[in-house]
């Protein structure tokens, strides 16, 4: 924000002092005022461009432009981040059904105030280039002029102005007053309006091949230039509207000394003032002024007094010198906050909490020149739209806790995951920024890549002390693969690569997990045993979640094997409400052998919380009675 507040400070004290000159200089020539105003555009243009090559002269800004954040120092400190091992005992799973959207992209405010910047500077750049485009297929369109009184104008308006190069004279009825551009081959392109006022032609060519001599062209595209990257300055475009009111009056006083009437000059600006073609899409020079300068110009025309010299060598070339001990200085300046009043207390602080290492050299985050600026902003307006118009679909997950009983715990809340060791260490990943937070309350903060591709690495030390330097993403990279490394090593929750590929292995839909949601799984007690298991048991679809869940309320894959020798049948969710409410397979066993009729799980839930502990059994058939013996059948027949 400081850099983009120094440059408008910058262009408004060139453009001020370009206007001030012009101001004292009312009674000078219009060719000399017209150098002026020209060489303030030029200067503004250096001091855009310029500190790419110029090295930098850094100087303490003043109040306005002080930041609130810490003071930056050119020392890191090493931190240490460690990671208890949780005991492998029963944790505990709390999960809910909601699910986040996926993020929204992130712009800081310095981004925000440079895409605001860069976005019309390129929109006028764009309309410039725009211009340039029409002349070319203008070009191409015309027809060559081979009348010979217009060519015999020509001639005679080369010989009176000292003109020795060639210029193309071509005809088209795509215009409505002529025009002219070019350096190298200068092309005079005349309208069909034109062509038929033969009378003024000498007057017409003279006006054209004046601007052509003054290369005036390119000063048009230098206004161009200046207005698209200080559009915000108003005096910018006071300046650039001068300049080309004070190039029309150069060539019309170029005109006059070539012997042109001025009265015959001053009718020809009247009559094609009603056909002024529009200079917005049209990168060149006409006859035909503005309704606004008309009055000017032709009074400038008819005044015998005004100065209508030349330029002076000696004059152009003092303007060009102190233009450029004014504009090089100021492109040099760079305006930085204030540094601490006190190092010396802050090196011993540093010293006191620990070695200190050397770190990347610290780089801005606001490049000082204006093309580079605009790039900037142009690239982060456009990922900013696209994310924002086409926002990557992303699969999102319910909120997770798993914790063990010495206080490590995992945590996924609205796309953000925490690892927490029992010691009060902090591994966060959100979104491409990782933090690392050490228990004694030193870290680490790597921010994802910006325009450039640079990661923003930001360490602040235990005294409060902060370093801020950036590194290329590999760099970057590396200091995230070895935080994640360093947790993976420590076994901070039991992991290591080859439970990751035993995982993978054992169930389809866990090839694609990172590394957060191994640790989930592997906090909760899921081996890959286990998962193979309900894999084999008739769920080959299964994901992480659901062995959470299944690893959380004791299902296995022989509880399921049961169940389904029982009679019973339902998909990964039944049995976790089976097994989470406690009926057993022997249960479910004696309800269907009792003649209860079961249809799905939910009988057996509503069965068992019923509290039918005991299942009557299935009644037996009475026993056939006993036949007499033979002493009763004995005393019967004596009887």
């Amino acid at each position: 924000m400081s850099v983009l507040l120094g440059i408008a400070l910058k262009s408004l004290l060139i453009a001020a002092l370009a206007l001030g000159l012009l101001k004292l200089m009312t009674k000078r020539s219009a060719a000399e005022r017209s150098w002026v105003a020209h060489i303030g555009l030029l200067a503004l243009i250096i001091m855009a461009v310029a500190p790419v090559i110029l090295p930098s002269w850094n100087v303490e800004a003043p109040a306005l432009f002080q930041r609130t954040s810490t003071p930056v120092t050119s020392l890191t400190v090493p931190i240490a981040v460690t990671v208890a091992t949780p005991a492998p005992i029963a944790p505990t799973v709390k999960s809910s059904g909601v699910q986040s959207a996926p993020p929204l992209p992130s712009v800081s405010p310095a981004q925000a105030a440079i895409a605001l910047y860069a976005m019309p500077a390129a929109a006028l750049l764009f309309i410039t280039f725009l211009a340039l485009a029409r002349l070319v297929a203008l070009h191409a369109r015309a027809e060559v002029l081979v009348d010979g009184h217009w060519l015999s104008a020509l001639a005679r308006a080369q010989r009176r102005m000292g003109f020795k190069h060639g210029t193309a004279l071509l005809t088209s009825d795509d215009l409505a007053s002529p025009i002219s551009w070019g350096l190298i081959r200068p092309v005079i392109l005349l309208n069909s309006r034109a062509v038929e006022a033969s009378a003024e032609a000498e007057a017409i060519i003279a006006h054209e091949l004046a601007h052509v001599a003054r290369m005036d062209w390119i000063k048009l595209l230098l206004a161009r230039i200046a207005t698209a990257l200080f559009w915000f300055n108003p005096l910018v475009w006071l300046l650039a509207r001068e300049a080309h009111q004070l190039r029309e009056e150069a060539a019309d006083d170029s005109v006059l000394a070539a012997d042109i009437v001025d009265t015959d000059y001053a009718q020809l600006l009247v009559g094609v003032a009603r056909h002024e073609c529009p200079g917005l899409l049209l990168g060149a020079h006409g006859v035909a002024p503005s309704k606004s300068s008309l009055a000017r110009r032709v009074a400038r025309v008819l005044d015998g007094k005004s100065v209508r010299g030349p330029v002076a060598g000696s004059f152009a070339i003092g303007v060009f010198a102190g233009a450029l001990l004014v504009a090089a200085p100021l492109a040099a300046l760079n305006l930085t906050p204030a540094q601490p009043r006190s190092p010396k207390a802050s090196a011993t602080r540093l010293a006191a909490s620990g070695p200190i290492s050397a770190y990347y050299p610290q780089a801005r985050e606001v490049p000082a020149d204006l093309p580079h600026i605009i790039a900037q902003g142009v690239s982060t307006s456009v990922a900013t739209a696209v994310a924002a118009v086409a926002p990557a679909v992303s699969q999102t997950q319910p909120d997770v806790h798993i914790a063990s009983a010495d206080g490590a715990t995992v945590d996924t809340r609205n796309g953000t995951t925490f690892l927490r060791g029992s010691d009060g260490a902090i591994l966060k990943t959100r979104g491409g920024t990782t933090v690392m937070r050490g228990a004694d309350g030193a870290s680490v903060t790597v921010y994802p890549p910006d325009a450039q591709g640079r990661r923003k690495v930001v360490t602040r030390s235990t005294s409060g002390a902060v370093s801020v330097s950036y590194a290329n993403a590999d760099e970057a990279q590396r200091v995230r693969d070895r935080a994640i490394d360093s947790v993976i090593e420590a076994k901070a929750i039991g992991i290591t690569p080859e439970y990751i590929a035993a995982m993978r292995a054992s169930a389809p839909r866990l090839g694609n997990l990172d590394f957060n949601e191994f640790s989930g799984l592997r906090a909760v007690g899921v081996t890959p045993e286990f998962a193979r298991g309900l894999v084999a048991a008739g769920f080959p679809s299964i994901s992480a979640d659901e062995l959470m869940q299944a690893r959380s309320v004791g299902l296995t894959g022989d509880y399921v094997s049961a169940m389904h020798a029982a009679g019973i049948r339902g998909d990964i969710d039944d049995f976790i409400q089976l097994r989470a409410v406690g009926v057993e397979p022997s249960f479910a066993a004696r309800v269907r052998a009792s003649g209860i009729r079961v249809n799905s799980a939910d009988d057996l839930v509503r069965l068992r919380a019923l509290d039918i502990a005991h299942v009557p059994a299935p009644p037996h058939p009475p026993a056939p009675p006993a036949p007499p013996s033979r002493r009763s059948s004995d005393s019967d027949d004596g009887g």
